[in-house]
């Protein structure tokens, strides 16, 4: 199944539909995807030294992120997709070298996934705080605008009555 010949990238994208739990014909909407993909993206790139930021990973995550899901949701799944694979490769490649280079691999996209997740949460944090400022502003301004008026119509019927 796993030919010497292939580089460890391919050697795990063969394990993909194991790893993600998809049946055949599997969904690219799939619960963390994006996070095996980062992962094999990185595998298949490991001559490249300037590791970087994964913009796809990133624009992944903000997009579930934007449909809904929450970052604990985020987590978990690639939690998961982290120990399934490391199942998977511990059963599927012989050499422990490659074993623990596809393993450090998955730790550091599971960690540069968790640190967009923290700074989305922190941002989203940010602007629900401005937010509930703004409205705790606009309540005071109506609170204050409805004093006025109420100051204005007694004033008014106070001079009504002379």
């Amino acid at each position: 199944m796993i030919g010497p010949a292939m580089d460890l990238g391919e050697r795990v994208n063969v394990l993909r539909d194991e790893v993600l739990d998809i049946v055949a014909g599997g969904s690219e909407d799939a619960p963390a995807v994006a996070i095996f993909d980062a992962i094999v993206r990185a595998l298949a790139s490991a001559t490249d030294t300037a590791g970087g930021l994964d913009l796809t990973l990133h624009d992944a995550v903000a997009r579930r992120l934007a449909w809904g899901d929450t970052e604990e949701t985020l987590l978990s799944d690639a939690e998961l997709v982290f120990a399934r694979l490391a199942r998977a490769c511990q059963r599927a490649l012989r050499d422990p070298d490659d074993e623990m280079l596809v393993l450090e691999t998955a730790a550091e996209v599971v960690g540069s996934a968790a640190r967009i997740i923290a700074l989305a949460a922190v941002g989203r944090g940010g602007r629900d705080r401005a937010a509930a400022l703004r409205e705790e502003l606009a309540q005071r301004r109506l609170k204050e605008a409805l004093a006025e008026q109420a100051r204005t119509l007694k004033r008014l019927e106070e001079g009504r009555s002379f």
